[in-house]
């Protein structure tokens, strides 16, 4: 390990205010964690210069931390060319550098860089330069509109659809390195999942070999500073074909890095190939990978099963004519989130939240059948300990022929037929039982919970649920650890 002093350490210039940051989707990485994913770096053999691609800058942490690695691996002679697209941020990023050229000629060392106020993006380096060893990014995040963003069809000829920026800049990485080269990007771990980011996901798989992932098992604490509650993870890719084994790591914050606990697995189980959309999995504990595996050799599927799920229709500030808190002669209920609770709806209308849709013309679109349907949450809050809570809506709760179902959630039946009471039951109970929440967790790194994920669900056959709903029926108060007790008997799960 190579020691540098307290002196030879690179002084960071102040962040500048949350709101500039977050306009421009920049959130800055804590030292401790550029150091943290710089040590991820393996050397680089047979380069007498090593080359660095920072995609976005700042203050330049994360060249300083990947340049200091370098130096500890043995590559002495090291360029890094920095895109950034805030100019008042260039003077800071600019004696960064400059003192890292110190720290080098001191280690008798070369480094020199380059800094480019520019779109990483839009100027599109892989056009021309595809020789970088080394990227180690922290990109910005946000969604852009698909029709009139500078942004939208600017990585089409790598991936299709346009995700998340992060997405865009790390498909340009990936196609600006070398053979052998290696990303280590800390991002929202939004694209291991969803069909959002499916083309983009096929496209990093099919360029790079994810070698290791490093969760956080709190979401709210890594960028505390910065007021941010997304989900991220820190990974890092080879330019190689897939591996056979992919390490998984673990802390709750960035505080106890040093204390983070790893655990490989083949990569069959973390990358479902089992169809196109090739999900990440990322289990957080041994535990949650034996789940993972359980469920796996389930012997049906949800769509085998013939369910169906489908997003409420009913989305409110396109519909504002047809909603009333008052109830109508011509109006029934409309489900929202806060009606839904684990194996019932709760619907009076007395409620303040509670809402009437009125039936009048082009209801048609809006409207269901009232049936016996399971409806899933399509969201949990940043905090919420579940990410799947499925109510149980009987048809029998609502004398209407019709019910409203707002855009935040799912509903569930069965194709060609109507769902019976014990089913419900039984789908109702997998679903919140804490065996398959720790199941969608290692899937699913969202707080949305996405129809096409559902869709994607290995299940038990329907015997099995029906069996598993007439066994909670029969008890009082669905207590958690009944329903647990329930779902794993039936099912044979044992060990966990």
């Amino acid at each position: 390990m190579l020691n540098i002093n307290a002196a030879e350490q690179l002084s960071l210039f102040d962040l500048k205010s949350r709101s500039q940051s977050k306009e421009i989707g920049q959130f800055f990485t804590e030292s401790k964690t550029a150091d943290y994913m710089a040590s991820m770096l393996h050397s680089i053999d047979n380069a007498e210069l090593v080359k660095i691609l920072d995609a976005g800058a700042g203050e330049g942490i994360l060249t300083t931390s990947a340049a200091r690695r370098c130096l500890e691996i043995g590559n002495r002679r090291v360029h890094a060319v920095l895109f950034e697209i805030d100019k008042d941020i260039l003077t800071a990023l600019e004696e960064n550098m400059d003192q890292l050229v110190r720290i080098f000629i001191k280690k008798s060392g070369k480094f020199s860089y380059e800094i480019l106020n520019e779109d990483f993006v839009l100027s599109r380096p892989d056009k021309h330069e595809r020789d970088f060893h080394i990227s180690v990014i922290n990109p910005p995040y946000f969604k852009y509109n698909s029709k009139d963003s500078v942004y939208s069809g600017a990585t089409s000829d790598l991936f299709k659809g346009n995700p998340n920026i992060y997405a865009s800049f790390m498909a340009v990485v990936s196609s600006c390195i070398v053979s052998g080269g290696q990303m280590v990007a800390i991002v929202p771990r939004s694209f291991t999942n969803g069909l959002y980011f499916k083309g983009f996901r096929s496209y990093l798989q099919s360029q790079m070999s994810l070698e290791r992932a490093h969760i956080f098992r709190s979401r709210n604490r890594l960028f505390k500073n910065m007021g941010v509650l997304q989900e991220n993870i820190i990974c890092k890719f080879v330019k190689s074909g897939q591996q056979p084994n992919i390490e998984i790591w673990s802390s709750t914050c960035s505080e106890d890095l040093a204390e983070s606990e790893v655990v490989r697995y083949p990569q069959e189980l973390i990358i479902d190939g089992s169809n196109r959309h090739n999900i990440i999995r990322i289990p957080e504990s041994a535990t949650d990978s034996h789940i993972l595996r359980l469920v796996e050799d389930w012997p049906s599927s949800f769509e085998e099963n013939n369910y169906y799920i489908s997003t409420g229709p009913v989305v409110e500030f396109r519909t504002r004519e047809f909603i009333t808190a008052n109830a109508q002669k011509n109006s029934i209920p409309l489900l929202r989130m806060h009606n839904v609770k684990a194996f019932r709806i709760e619907w009076t209308g007395k409620h303040w939240k509670d809402a009437h849709f009125i039936l009048k013309k082009g209801h048609e679109k809006h409207t269901r059948s009232n049936k016996v349907y399971v409806i899933l949450k399509r969201f949990s809050s940043k905090d919420e300990k579940r990410r799947l809570v499925a109510g149980i809506h009987d048809s029998k709760q609502f004398k209407d022929h019709l019910i409203g179902l707002e855009n935040h959630l799912n509903y569930i039946g069965v194709k060609g037929e109507d769902m019976d009471i014990p089913e419900a039951f039984g789908l109702a109970a997998l679903f919140n039982s804490t065996f398959m929440d720790r199941y969608f967790r290692s899937i699913s790194g969202n707080t949305q919970v996405n129809a096409t994920e559902i869709r994607l669900l290995k299940l038990p056959i329907r015997d099995q649920i029906i069996s598993i709903g007439k066994e909670v029926q029969r008890v009082k108060g669905y207590e958690q650890s009944t329903v647990d007790e329930i779902v794993q008997s039936t099912l044979n799960i044992r060990d966990i």
